[in-house]
């Protein structure tokens, strides 16, 4: 038997229920998220917290790799076929060990604590994820539904295609005298993301409830964007032409880059984090000029701007199809969650003063995401495509 792989199932267990019960450790909640980094651990964590029966629970961890490790003991024996009921059998221990561990855990704290463990979402039906959704409306007004299938679009001199090469439509007088002023839209819904290649070569990814405007071809001079909502900019190079972006209130200047932007209306500051090579942020309310460099981010709230150095990583997650969430405020998180899976938030008491730390898929069913979340203490309870909170 490989003790050293039963001392860990043990010890993951241990951190497993400790989470659920909302008394975790700094160093536990390290390594917890490291262990969730593997979609398939995530699964074997929404299975637990779901209450589920335990032979479901244990068909969650059959996709677990226990072989590698018992090669030596199979050679050894010479018996394939008590190496593979060996190695069953250790499948199932492990997932036993995890298992109970988890839920002895909990009664031990339910016991010191003398009080309830109360799960996310209870026993509600469920919403699914978002996914490759937008609109486009093009400069004669024509507005078309894109593939779902696809993921982008690259505008091009002679038409649109999507970003495998199957043509969408022909942009029937896409020339610099008629459409060098018309802006198009490319726009997604909650719960829709989407990703265009510009005339210019620049690609824009476009996060959920979001509004791109472009011309259908750049000026000489330069080349200039509106944004409403969040994106991910990897502007290409061009030094005779700044790139700008144009949001709420600010401009954004580059010459060639990688930075997200966040302008929703119903936010109340918009964020520009840099990822590489400089930029510079124009606060069109105060007339002020910062520069931004690679690990900072420009926040603006209404003419006061700060600059401030910030993990990347957090605020660029989502292009990447992850939430990543660090000591950030219930509320914000909701509404991450609600442009997503396009659910309307109701509070029915004072908003949860709470904060949450984590990264998953964006993948994930609501209901799997909330039980991820560890929402500790607040209810919250899906009701059609409300998400109610208590």
């Amino acid at each position: 038997m490989d003790f050293n792989r039963e001392k860990i199932s043990i010890t993951m267990g241990r951190i497993i229920g400790r989470s659920i019960s909302g008394t975790i450790t700094p160093d536990e909640q390290a390594k917890f998220d490291d262990w969730l980094q593997i979609e398939k651990n995530q699964q074997i964590y929404a299975a637990i917290r779901n209450g589920q029966p335990l032979s479901e629970t244990l068909l969650a961890f059959d996709g677990i790799d226990v072989n590698e490790g018992y090669r030596e003991f199979q050679a050894s024996i010479g018996d394939k076929k008590k190496g593979f009921w060996f190695r069953s059998w250790m499948a199932v221990a492990a997932a036993v060990t995890v298992f109970l561990t988890v839920w002895a855990t909990i009664y031990l704290v339910k016991q010191a604590d003398n009080q309830p463990v109360e799960l996310a979402a209870g026993k509600t039906h469920d919403i699914l994820p978002g996914g490759n959704r937008a609109t486009l409306t093009l400069a004669d007004g024509r507005t078309i539904t894109l593939d779902e299938a696809r993921s982008g679009i690259i505008i091009g001199s002679g038409g649109i295609t999507y970003n495998d090469g199957d043509p969408l439509a022909v942009a029937e007088g896409n020339t610099k005298r008629q459409v060098g002023t018309a802006l198009l839209e490319l726009s997604t819904p909650k719960g829709g993301t989407y990703q265009i290649t510009l005339p210019d070569g620049s690609q824009v990814w476009l996060n959920a409830a979001s509004t791109l405007k472009y011309p259908g071809h750049f000026g000489s001079d330069e080349r200039t964007v509106e944004l409403e909502g969040e994106a991910y900019f990897r502007v290409k190079s061009d030094r005779n032409r700044l790139f700008k972006v144009k949001s709420n209130e600010q401009y954004v200047s580059v010459l060639g880059t990688e930075f997200n932007v966040l302008a929703y209306h119903d936010e109340l500051e918009t964020q520009t984090t840099l990822v590489e090579g400089s930029i510079e942020i124009f606060n069109r309310r105060s007339e002020k000029v910062n520069k931004l460099f690679p690990g900072e981010q420009g926040v603006i709230r209404g003419s006061a701007i700060a600059v401030q150095p910030v993990a990347v990583d957090k605020y660029i997650a989502w292009k990447d199809g992850r939430f990543y969430f660090k000591k950030t405020p219930f509320e914000e998180l909701m509404r991450q969650i609600a442009r997503w899976y396009d659910v309307e938030i109701v509070y029915n008491k004072d908003i949860p003063q709470e904060t949450f730390s984590g990264e998953m898929s964006r993948n994930l069913t609501l209901k799997s995401a909330l039980e991820l979340l560890n929402v500790s203490a607040v209810k919250v309870k899906i009701v059609g495509r409300r998400l109610i909170v208590n």
